[in-house]
């Protein structure tokens, strides 16, 4: 979003003063810069003291990228809607940027329909020049997804009114665990890797597809992996059970191959249950010593927000020695590890604290990424209210830090530092409950 925003620093110029009460241009400068350095989350807090005072272009922009953040996606649609009336003050750029995250909006509440019709609009938007092919490419390869589901309905979750408990498994992968769920889907039982950092729908493979029974409906789909991107199918079913919960109207992305088969490790899992169902379940408490799930009938009381969602994507925003961290929330990820913001944010402590620099592996999805890495020892870490100690956590020390716009990952390690958690991806929480 970055590039899309650039526009807004010649448009707000200003110098920002530390006032308590700020000027119309010192309020109007802060939000232009907040939005150019992508801090939703500093943003959020600020803008209800000045929005009376940011001009209407700044200040619809400012309220779409928010309530995105915040997993407001139908409020992002109606103030992106009101972004379109400013293109000579913000620019065509900044329109067409907030018009995909519109489309991604429409991806994650599945209003497929209206998502096909802002990806034609882009289409109809781009030039046709060789720069703007990789644009087109992804855009046809989301209206597809979008029109192969637009008739089909959006995923329901069915449960009883109570205490809905569903049986975990951790599982030894590589040098950590994987938290695996067992689904079952026309009479088939099939392993899934409860995956928060599997975004918009199920990952499977083909021959688990097949296994399924799942209805292929759209083919040459982009996906982004570790390693790259590639191709794969769209899929969908009736409905799937999780024990006792049935899911009705998933959808999956189909590849050939789970991940490459040079990177494959003994007991991996060929399937992920990805956000659109987690998304679903709503609030989720995890119970570490009892190894299952529990879907409370009660939820909790309303908790300050904690998790972000950028393009689709969740993010857990904590804290380190008071510095504020934002780290993608990815469970499907066998153990945390930090990229190379943080190493420059946390250089010298990285350098005296951390190990001897290693070559580190990262396989998934189209392919694998080494990395030069240093290990340190432990990381304190504030999660909401509570504290939570995470050990042997790699830190990317690798050159392309300007391509990183968080601090790293937060994995399955954080999952099971504490006894007890709880969250929710509609509600936007984490919270350690024991």
């Amino acid at each position: 979003m970055r590039n899309f925003l650039l526009t807004l620093v010649a448009f707000f110029v200003g110098a920002v003063a530390q006032a308590q009460t700020p000027t119309p241009e010192q309020a109007n400068t802060r939000v232009a810069e907040l939005l150019n350095g992508a801090d939703y989350v500093t943003l959020a807090a600020e803008l209800p003291a000045v929005r009376e005072m940011v001009v209407k272009p700044l200040l619809a922009l400012a309220d779409a990228l928010v309530a995105h953040c915040e997993g407001r996606f139908e409020d992002s649609n109606r103030a992106i809607e009101e972004v379109a009336r400013y293109p000579e003050e913000l620019g065509q750029g900044t329109i067409f940027g907030m018009y995909n995250y519109a489309l991604i909006n429409n991806l994650c509440i599945e209003n497929y329909a209206q998502g096909a019709d802002v990806a034609r609009q882009l289409l109809a938007s781009l030039p046709d020049t060789d720069e703007a092919e990789a644009s087109r490419r992804g855009l046809l390869s989301l209206l597809r997804w979008m029109d192969a589901l637009t008739d089909r309905g959006r995923v329901e979750v069915v449960r009883q009114h109570r205490d809905v408990t569903i049986p975990v498994e951790r599982r030894p992968i590589g040098r950590g665990e994987h938290l695996i769920v067992k689904a079952t889907a026309n009479g088939v039982s099939q392993d899934f890797i409860f995956d928060t950092g599997c975004s918009h729908a199920n990952f499977i493979s083909r021959d688990v597809a097949e296994r399924l029974g799942v209805e292929i409906v759209a083919d040459s789909i982009i996906t982004q992996g570790v390693g790259g991107s590639g191709y794969v199918q769209l899929g969908v079913l009736p409905e799937m059970r999780l024990g006792d919960v049935v899911i009705k109207n998933p959808t999956f992305l189909v590849a050939e191959h789970f991940i490459p088969e040079h990177v494959k490790v003994e007991g991996m899992c060929e399937a992920a249950l990805g956000t659109h169902i987690i998304r679903a379940l709503g609030e989720v408490r995890y119970e570490r010593k009892a190894e299952r799930m529990v879907l409370p009938a009660k939820p909790s009381a309303p908790e300050q927000r904690n998790i972000i969602c950028d393009n689709g994507t969740y993010y857990l925003v904590c804290h380190q020695a008071g510095e504020q961290l934002l780290l993608h929330f990815d469970t499907g990820n066998v153990k945390s590890q930090l990229s190379t913001r943080y190493f420059d944010r946390f250089q010298r402590q990285v350098e005296a604290e951390g190990g001897d620099v290693e070559r580190s592996r990262s396989g998934g999805f189209g392919g694998v990424v080494w990395n030069d890495v240093r290990t340190l020892p432990q990381v304190e870490l504030q999660v909401g209210k509570r504290n939570v100690m995470l050990h042997q956590v790699a830190v990317d020390i690798s050159d392309g830090s300007s391509l990183v716009s968080y601090d790293g990952s937060a994995g399955m390690d954080l999952l099971t530092a504490s006894e007890r958690v709880s969250f929710d991806l509609d509600k936007m929480f984490y919270r350690i409950d024991k």
